[in-house]
């Protein structure tokens, strides 16, 4: 589909132990990176993350009609021409190409996920964004491995003399607030 000509490159084969399984043996967060990492590499993130948005549908040529000196009318309907190809990290596709590129950003979402139609019934008719938006909203903040991570950033948290102390309490905060969200209590007595 690329404007190169090149063939796109395969879907990465993903063995079953690192496949995401509803968190039974492996967590959402690394599974979620390797995604993302699996579509930078082929230039569809933006299918994930909607810089990418679906283009509006062509619209096609009216009819034309002609009408000769003698009366006679002439009606034609004037060839509608498809969209040269674009380039791989292009931001505005072809409608063609964008349904080509998203449907290799759902393959590389499924190859990540053991047995996707279980998970979401009708991942089919969704777009790559829809499915990563919802395995995110189902997974992303009931992850232990994300707990973990939250905790393991907060706790690691220093001042240094480089920063001022409002940008310190800041990242503190934040850090806080990411933690709460994933699921971990923080009080007081847990930093004293």
């Amino acid at each position: 589909m690329a404007s190169n000509g090149a063939i796109p490159p395969p879907i990465p084969e993903v063995s079953t132990d690192l496949k995401f399984d509803r968190g039974v043996r492996v967590s959402w967060t690394p599974v979620k990176q390797r995604i993302i990492n699996s579509l930078k590499t082929q230039g569809l993130v933006g299918y994930t993350d909607g810089t990418i948005p679906k283009p509006p549908h062509p619209i096609s040529a009216p009819p034309i009609t002609v009408t000769a000196p003698d009366g006679s009318t002439l009606t034609t309907t004037p060839l509608t021409t498809t969209a040269a190809a674009t380039v791989v990290f292009l931001k505005n596709p072809s409608q063609e190409e964008w349904i080509f590129r998203n449907d290799c950003a759902k393959g590389i979402i499924e190859s990540h996920i053991d047995d996707l139609p279980l998970l979401i019934t009708d991942s089919d008719l969704k777009s790559a964004k829809e499915l990563f938006d919802m395995l995110e909203s189902v997974y992303g903040g009931k992850d232990g491995m994300q707990k973990v991570l939250t905790m393991r950033k907060l706790c690691s948290c220093i001042f240094t003399s480089s920063d001022s102390i409002d940008v310190f309490f800041k990242c503190l905060r934040d850090l806080c607030k990411e933690s709460i969200k994933a699921g971990n209590k923080i009080d007081d007595s847990t930093f004293r």
